[in-house]
């Protein structure tokens, strides 16, 4: 068990859940403040600090996610790094790519036993100056073109004209999203990010079709905390993606 007792916050809307995971946080010696939501998690980290923040990934008022996004855009004038802890019952390889890139440093998926909770915060522990986040596994990455190819059949002139639509329509959308989030005007956020979506998807851009999932997600509640870090995510693998086509564009013209 963890021998140096720690200050934590404890986010989740759900009243069981933080009645056994307080409790558990107690027999392991811990102190521990319990809130019901993300706004109310924020409140907390204004009156008090904590050594470590255990997020739900699906609350009301605001998500953790929001709430992490929220608490790394603050600490852009700090020096101090929470460390952030998701707790989620979305449980794949990807599930835990996306909280991680989105500034979770460990996830726990949903339920958890002492023992696992334990390994975490030992790990905080161990570094109690500042914690470091854990890079994502990904996977080994596909040829947009071959997995565009295999799936409109080997057409590659149908595969040309969607390399050539999506070279120019996505700047495009992504220059129109910018703006849409200056304005808060959530419905066009929500409506470009799943049509980019959508685009994204032909090339097996997984990261980025993710990141546009959570935009879309995020923009039906309306004026949601660290957008700006989302669409920064968003745009870099999206400049990946364009830049891999764009070779692929010129390599063709030049033999052509």
């Amino acid at each position: 068990m963890q021998k140096y007792p720690m200050r934590i916050l404890l986010a989740d809307d759900q009243n069981e859940v933080r009645a056994l995971v307080s409790r558990q946080l107690e027999l392991m010696g811990h102190r521990t403040v319990a809130v019901a939501n993300g706004r109310d998690a924020l409140e907390a980290l204004e009156r008090d600090t904590f050594e470590a923040v255990l997020l739900d990934e699906e609350m009301p008022v605001l998500g953790g996610v929001q709430v992490a996004c929220a608490i790394r855009d603050r600490e852009q004038k700090l020096t101090a790094r929470a460390f952030l802890i998701a707790l989620t019952g979305n449980t794949t390889d990807r599930d835990a790519q996306r909280l991680l890139a989105s500034g979770f440093d460990a996830v726990l998926g949903k339920p958890f036993s002492i023992a696992s909770l334990n390994a975490v915060l030992s790990r905080q522990a161990a570094a109690p100056q500042r914690a470091k986040p854990r890079s994502p596994k990904s996977r080994p990455a596909r040829d947009p073109v071959a997995y565009l190819l295999d799936r409109v059949g080997g057409d590659s002139k149908l595969a040309k004209q969607m390399i050539r639509a999506f070279l120019r329509d996505t700047p495009k959308r992504m220059a129109e999203m910018r703006k849409a989030l200056r304005r808060k005007d959530w419905q066009t956020v929500a409506s470009l990010a799943h049509s980019i979506k959508g685009a994204v998807g032909f090339f097996d851009a997984e990261m980025a079709r993710d990141y546009a999932q959570e935009l879309q997600d995020l923009a039906h509640q309306a004026d949601f905390p660290g957008s700006d870090r989302i669409v920064m995510l968003l745009e870099e693998e999206i400049a990946k993606l364009l830049a891999n086509l764009r070779r692929y564009a010129n390599k063709r013209s030049s033999s052509a």
